[in-house]
């Protein structure tokens, strides 16, 4: 049978936080805000409500992704909003107040899993008699092998879900063994396990009906929103608003709302106001009005344990010459940036590194938690290192060196401007230089943050720093491209307070997300620890191999981190009866899942 899921749990165990929290960034920064509007019919016939309970609820977010139901053509937070708002499902799910992974991951679609013994391939068994919305039939394995081949840009190279490029290095392809059991098998096995790729914890491929592919093919399936999950979709317009009705006998819950609204509010003080009226049943206030709310009854929700990383990817530093996990050569471009290092060119190297290190130990931490974040929070000084309050933290101040290895101390970086500027003299811009086109994404907290970091370097280090307040979509086709050296706000997904430490870290900052999304770099160390970490089956040897890659990344300053933004939604107790939102890393829909638990007074 392989190893039992008790094994893999051990070795999947959560390092212990005093403060769990997750990190995936809000939808402004880690999702692509995709333009490309559409309306979308979950099936050919409606379902009908169920009886008793509240009518009809809305909830205000900050994005609405594009509903597409080819996967495919799901680009990136399309399928994430998909099944957090309940909508389509996934073979697993956390269990509500498991924000520490301590517990296995429910069962949804799938009932049990096995990991083979030699790490080739996992076994899912599916639940049977689960039926799709309309008049799609019953799920079984050619319907999930589907779903994930489609995706994954290593079977389907057109797939420009979100995804895409995330699946190819780590999945092969699945396969059916028999109607109700898949197979995955690894391209390159991922000690992250069932959370990571396979659960609403993270970011995967929601399940849907083959027939509609086989009957209408690619493009006729764009409109086919039908999944399995307890909601069904009656219109899904991108940036604006879905709809969607609860299912009558659904396979797993039956929820107690009726017609659930998912509107996209992207003012806050907007949102805030739909809070107050009762206009909106949840809503994801601005950061300066929590205080205001709380004094007045609302209650923020920690359910999720959503918390925002906030760093500055200084990219441009795309160092490997070969795709790490296959010698593809790599033809990259050295952009002539002072923060930009050229292999091969030692001096350019350091002193791009001592540019970094200055612009790191620039940043007043503690005093824009106080200003920017209304004291809410704290600060961060990599953004892939653990928390403050995580036990293999390394306190004390960090001390700069200028070989990989050397002794730096801690993993606090002091705010030192005088410091600062000693390095930027040693690396031969003493006089500053531009730093353009930073991209924050619309008016909020990393606008705010930047506004603030780039006045106080313009002052004191003559840094001329211009900001980029366009929506995503503007920004990421460089990243995917490996062309940019325009720094953002942001550092990816490993920077996640929500991923244990033990978790592999390194992919979207290296050559392993070659094809996909990264963060504007790619560094051979990064590389390096990935591949080790994610084959790694011992917890301890993950914990330190992460260590080394922390130590080594605060060194090379690559994401310099700033502070920590928590990401909480609110309500009025006075109308949420009960609501359990599930433990959830990647920030869509401001984190709002399980709606179908939701009940009201």
């Amino acid at each position: 049978m392989g190893k039992s899921i008790k094994i893999i749990l051990a070795m999947m165990m959560v390092a212990m936080f005093a403060l769990t929290v997750a990190c995936g960034g809000d939808d402004d920064s880690s999702s692509d805000s995709s333009s490309s509007s559409s309306a979308a019919s979950a099936s050919s016939s409606s379902a009908s409500a169920p009886s008793g309970g509240a009518s009809e609820v809305k909830i205000a977010v900050s994005r609405l992704h594009p509903g597409i139901g080819t996967p495919q053509f799901c680009t990136a937070g399309c399928a994430e909003n998909l099944y957090l708002a309940s909508v389509q499902e996934t073979l697993f799910r956390p269990e509500y107040g498991d924000n520490m992974g301590m517990k296995p991951e429910a069962p949804v679609l799938a009932t049990s899993w096995t990991l083979a013994d030699d790490l080739s391939y996992l076994e899912f068994e599916l639940k049977e008699g689960v039926m799709f919305h309309g008049d799609w039939g019953e799920m079984t394995a050619d319907d999930v092998v589907f779903s994930f081949n489609n995706a994954n840009s290593a079977t389907n190279p057109e797939s420009v879900h979100g995804q895409a490029g995330d699946f190819a290095p780590l999945i092969k392809n699945l396969e059916a063994i028999d109607k109700y059991t898949v197979r995955m098998n690894y391209a390159n096995y991922d000690s992250r396990g069932i959370r990571h790729r396979f659960s609403t914890f993270w970011q995967t491929a929601g399940v849907v009906p083959k027939k509609a592919f086989d009957d209408l093919g690619a493009d006729g399936m764009r409109d086919v929103l039908a999944a399995t999950g307890p909601y069904e979709v009656e219109s899904w317009v991108d940036s604006d608003k879905a709809i969607t009705h609860a299912v009558e006998n659904h396979h797993r819950v039956q929820p107690s709302i009726d017609t659930v609204i998912w509107q996209q509010v992207a003012e806050a003080s907007t949102r805030r106001a739909m809070l107050e009226t009762g206009e909106s049943v949840i809503v994801l206030p601005a950061l300066k009005d929590w205080k205001e709310l709380e004094a007045k009854g609302f209650v923020r929700s920690t359910g999720t344990g959503n918390v925002i990383q906030r760093s500055i990817a200084l990219t441009g530093n795309y160092w490997e010459a070969e795709r790490y996990y296959d010698q593809k050569p790599l033809e990259r471009e050295c952009h002539d940036k002072a923060w930009v290092g050229c292999p091969g060119d030692a001096e350019s190297m350091e002193n791009a590194r001592l540019v970094r290190q200055a612009l790191a130990h620039a940043i007043d931490r503690e005093g824009l938690v106080d200003s920017v974040m209304d004291g809410f929070g704290g600060p961060i000084y990599f953004a892939y290192s653990p928390s403050t309050e995580n036990p293999n933290f390394k306190k004390g101040p960090y001390v700069d060196c200028d070989t990989p290895g050397c002794d730096i101390g801690g993993w606090e970086i002091p705010y030192d401007m005088d410091y600062a500027k000693s390095l930027l003299e040693k690396a031969g811009h003493g006089d500053g230089f531009k730093m353009e086109n930073v991209w924050t994404g619309p008016p909020g907290a990393p606008t705010e943050l930047m506004t603030a970091i780039a006045g106080s370097w313009k002052a004191a280090m003559g840094i001329d720093v211009t900001l980029n307040n366009a929506v995503y979509s503007t920004y990421r086709p460089g990243l995917v491209a490996r062309s940019t050296s325009e720094p953002f706000v942001g550092c990816g997904d490993d920077s996640n307070y929500a991923f244990p430490w033990d978790w592999a870290r390194g992919f979207v900052m290296s050559s392993w997300s070659d094809g996909g999304y990264g963060v504007g770099m790619e560094a051979g160390f990064a590389a390096d620890n990935y591949a080790k970490v994610a084959k790694s089956a011992d917890k301890d040897e993950r914990i330190g191999l992460n260590n080394k890659f922390a130590d080594e990344g605060y060194r090379q300053a690559l994401c310099v981190g700033i502070v920590l933004e928590p990401v909480t939604v609110m309500y009025s107790p006075d109308v949420v009866a009960e609501w359990e939102p599930l433990p959830n890393g990647n920030g869509n829909l401001n984190g709002i899942n399980n709606i179908e638990s939701l009940v009201v007074k």
